[in-house]
């Protein structure tokens, strides 16, 4: 586990290495942003030059490199030229989740896990002890979940993060709050150029088939929220075998196809520049929760609407068709069917041309 930027002379350190990079670059290549030229070694800082800028030694600074390194970066080392960074690797550290991400006001501190059963698991147990703009991301959960208590499969190479916010909504309101964190998801997704859209009320599809998946767990009192714990779960750099690979038979009733981004885009994407781009706009989204109107408009561009099947409590039995027409003020669906159109405020929703 790693809680928030670990050491600030660490990160000084990895900041005069990109900054020898930069340096050598002109024109063009600067305007691309940082992480567009991190990991081609283009200058050297020398361990002389370190020690004097960060106040610390030289066998502070050679400590420091050895955990860079230890934590995946590839960092060459000459005689009279010092060190020089050639590779950053594709992990989702705090560091360079913040360092991309800039000022963002609901996100505070970052806790980073390897491995962890349930990045949500932990999450709450942080909002229950009064924490507030926590993001927690893994690169793997061995018990990741879902909407109705499935199973999310959470391998190597996704984007697992559970953020604890506080919500100004009431709690009449709830499923707007988990339709606006879908748009928001959509919006990064389409930002890819890929045809993202939402299924009610929080999964969003590539193509009609998942790419990613949203789980919001609440503290209520009254009409009050008192914490909400936004739990995001999108495919990234995720091959579709080893979803597939790892559903068992009780989630296959559900299940209508995984894609990834990297599937559909034929490469992989920066996850730390999709974090911090998702992050922004969840932050974007929750500013506007007060005008509902907007929010409302705006998830009704990519909701899918269509023939449906919903299933509620009483399970298939008492199984409702119809078509999925609109969603209401307070982001309910509303279907219609051969009894008249119906308000869905929980449940599963199943498209029927799927």
């Amino acid at each position: 586990m790693i809680i928030g930027s670990r050491s600030s002379r660490l990160i000084a350190v990895l900041d005069m290495l990109e900054g020898a990079g930069r340096e050598e670059k002109t024109g063009h290549d600067v305007e691309k942003g940082r992480r567009e030229y991190r990991g081609y070694g283009y200058g050297y800082v020398s361990g002389e030059q370190m020690s004097r800028a960060l106040n610390i030694s030289r066998e502070a600074v050679w400590k420091y490199i050895s955990m860079l390194r230890g934590y995946g970066y590839t960092i060459d080392a000459k005689p009279r030229l010092g060190y020089m960074l050639v590779g950053v690797p594709d992990r989702l550290y705090p560091w360079e989740i913040m360092k991309e991400l800039g000022e963002c006001s609901i996100v505070s501190d970052i806790i980073y896990y390897g491995d962890v059963e349930s990045t949500q698991d932990v999450a709450l147990r942080l909002a229950e002890r009064g924490r507030d703009s926590i993001l927690v991301v893994a690169e793997r959960q061995s018990k990741g979940r879902g909407r109705l208590s499935r199973r999310w499969v959470s391998p190597d190479g996704g984007l697992w993060f559970s953020l604890i916010v506080r919500p100004r909504i009431s709690t009449g309101h709830v499923t707007l709050l988990s339709l606006a964190t879908a748009l928001a998801v959509c919006n990064a997704i389409r930002s890819l150029n890929l045809p993202a859209r939402i299924k009610w009320p929080n999964d969003v599809l590539i193509n009609h088939r998942k790419v990613a998946g949203i789980l919001i767990d609440m503290s209520m009192e009254h009409d009050r929220i008192n914490y909400a714990v936004v739990g995001v779960g999108i495919n990234a750099n995720v091959s579709i075998e080893s979803i597939e690979s790892r559903i068992g038979d009780a989630d296959r009733e559900s299940y209508y196809g995984s894609t990834s981004l990297m599937h559909e885009l034929g490469r992989a994407v920066d996850r730390v520049r999709l974090t911090a781009l998702l992050l922004k706009e969840l932050e974007g989204v929750y500013s506007r929760l007060a005008h509902r109107a907007d929010i409302l408009a705006a998830i009704r561009e990519v909701m899918l609407f269509g023939p449906v099947r919903v299933v509620e409590g009483g399970g298939e039995a008492m199984a409702v068709d119809g078509v999925a027409m609109d969603i209401d003020d307070d982001g309910s669906l509303l279907v219609k069917s051969d009894h008249g159109v119906k308000r869905i405020t929980s449940g599963y929703v199943r498209i029927r041309h799927m």
